[in-house]
């Protein structure tokens, strides 16, 4: 505790000469303050936004409290949390400005990196399998930012995140249960984003026509079958891949809509391919 201080004489109640001298020069200032018309707390409301700016931008909270002139950790933190700060405070923190290229270390929006690691849950890719594709052992990282507990991550995290998400959005993972919780929990495969609008906080997911292999119907297969083979000339690697199929389960699943009535010329798939 030092002496000297309104810390001292409210929160700890020393009432030595020191502090008693202090807490007296102080409700001085306050009730001419008062008279003058002074305010001596206003909104925090802009400091918080030029907080969230800054860390868009690149910056960690530390970067900001070091800047703004803090020692300590929780100065920024206590003030962020405030509904009225000093001005004083208020203008430190707005002084403080985002360095002209952000550090590939700092902080930036996580929303572009859970809607991919979504997208990629969707496609059948566990948080576990691509902790493993990225070297990292621990898969919690990325259930935070895929479940939303997360909303700023370090920038070197994110473009990891983007580079997988770009060589992985094609592909079926190994992972059928990934795939259910993830459409039971509303999330949308990558064909419901483009790409210039998956990192806009304001974006939203259209509908991609997209449906998972475990609730592709027979019919279904059987059309989009047909139309890949009309427009591909015969290649039934191509209307496999479209359909996120191997070449004998399309075989199977035309076979079996054949038995049920579908309208189709019978096929040899392993014939034709």
């Amino acid at each position: 505790m030092k002496h000297g201080t309104t810390t001292a004489y409210l929160q700890h109640g020393c009432r030595c000469d020191e502090c008693r001298s202090n807490h007296a020069r102080h409700q001085k200032r306050y009730r001419l303050d008062r008279a003058r018309g002074v305010q001596r707390r206003v909104d925090a409301q802009p400091l918080r936004e030029h907080v969230d700016k800054l860390t868009a931008a690149g910056m960690s909270q530390w970067d900001i409290t070091i800047a703004a002139g803090w020692k300590s950790r929780n100065a920024l933190a206590d003030a962020y949390r405030r509904v009225n700060v000093h001005p004083a405070t208020l203008a430190r923190v707005l002084a403080v400005t985002a360095p002209p290229a952000s550090r590939r270390n700092g902080y930036v929006d996580a929303t572009g990196s859970r809607r991919r690691l979504q997208a990629l849950a969707v496609m059948g890719w566990s948080t576990r399998r691509i902790a493993r594709e990225l070297g990292n052992l621990d898969p919690q990282t990325y259930q935070y930012i895929e479940s939303g507990r997360t909303k700023t991550i370090r920038r070197r995290t994110a473009q990891a995140i983007t580079e997988l998400y770009d060589r992985l959005w094609s592909q079926q993972g190994p992972s059928p249960r990934s795939t259910r919780v993830a459409l039971t929990k509303g999330w949308v495969p990558p064909l419901a984003w483009d790409d210039d609008e998956i990192d806009d906080p304001k974006a939203s997911p259209r509908s991609s026509g997209w449906v998972p292999k475990s609730q592709r119907d027979r019919q279904q297969v059987v059309e989009d079958f047909l139309d890949t083979w009309d427009h591909h000339g015969g290649r039934v690697d191509i209307a496999a891949h479209r359909l996120n199929m191997t070449i004998s389960a399309l075989d199977r699943a035309l076979h079996r809509a054949k038995r049920e009535g579908a309208e189709i010329e019978f096929i040899s798939m392993r014939a034709a391919s």
